[in-house]
């Protein structure tokens, strides 16, 4: 069943960006409902897919290499910056 209604939409009616539904799917914050919608969501959105691939991929090797203690605040952050300042080149 796909939500009709954007289940990250603020009480306040505020959207959230992509990069705010994804962090909240990564950090394991999302309800059931938020994760069925984004995943449909990811279906038409190219760039949350890619985003979604490499954000996962990242903090599943951070995860592994940290000993499963929580990765610190801005790494995953600096690591697709330097990612993707060495693919531009």
């Amino acid at each position: 069943m796909i939500p009709e209604k954007n289940p990250f939409v603020q009480a306040d009616g505020a959207k959230p960006t992509c990069m705010q539904m994804l962090q909240l799917i990564l950090d394991d914050e999302a309800s059931e409902e938020q994760r069925l919608y984004f995943k449909n969501h990811m279906d038409s959105c190219m760039p949350c897919f890619k985003s979604y691939s490499l954000d996962s991929a990242i903090k599943q090797l951070l995860k592994s290499r940290c000993c499963n203690d929580s990765v610190p605040p801005g790494l995953i952050e600096e690591i697709k910056f330097q990612i993707n300042q060495n693919t531009a080149s």
